[in-house]
């Protein structure tokens, strides 16, 4: 399993975020299309919620498994993820059912051990998404210090994952 922890956010603009992206070195990777479907799990008797999607971009799927919960605003995820294929798509929707499907066109930028997401997801909105990858054990002061960078440009925090927003 991986870790991060990520602070996730409303943004009703990215033009300052992308000026902030830029002066702290963060490279522009990649704008695509992504579609995440999201299946059916029981979380009852936990503080952490427990997920499960498949996100088709590109050519390629992946199956992405997580349980999230929140600390001091920040949210903390365990996650791993491995490619599939996508007629495994079929066979998880038989099997769990579909609890959201998850529309977004998302602007990656990176830095070393740190993902910056501009989402734009129908039916919500635009959302920044800053993800801090953890070693093992560790705790790290940088998602505090890239909240208190980006904040002035950032609206309302979302606890949550996408499959709240939209889901029924």
């Amino acid at each position: 399993m991986s870790q991060n922890l990520e602070i996730k956010r409303y943004c009703p603009d990215f033009r300052p975020v992308r000026s902030v992206l830029r002066q702290i070195g963060a490279r522009h990777v990649v704008t695509k299309r992504q579609v995440d479907t999201y299946f059916n799990l029981a979380s009852e008797g936990s503080t952490r919620f427990r997920r499960l999607k498949i996100r088709e971009q590109l050519r390629r799927a992946e199956l992405v498994g997580y349980a999230d919960s929140y600390v001091g605003g920040l949210r903390e995820v365990d996650y791993q993820v491995i490619q599939v294929p996508k007629t495994l798509k079929a066979v998880l929707v038989g099997a769990l059912g579909v609890s959201a499907v998850v529309t977004k066109r998302r602007e990656l930028w990176t830095l070393p051990r740190t993902l910056f997401n501009l989402d734009t997801i129908e039916g919500v909105g635009k959302v920044f998404e800053a993800e801090v990858v953890l070693s093992e054990g560790e705790m790290t002061d940088a998602a505090e210090r890239y909240l208190e960078l980006f904040e002035p440009h950032l609206g309302e925090r979302i606890e949550g994952s996408n499959e709240d927003m939209v889901g029924g």
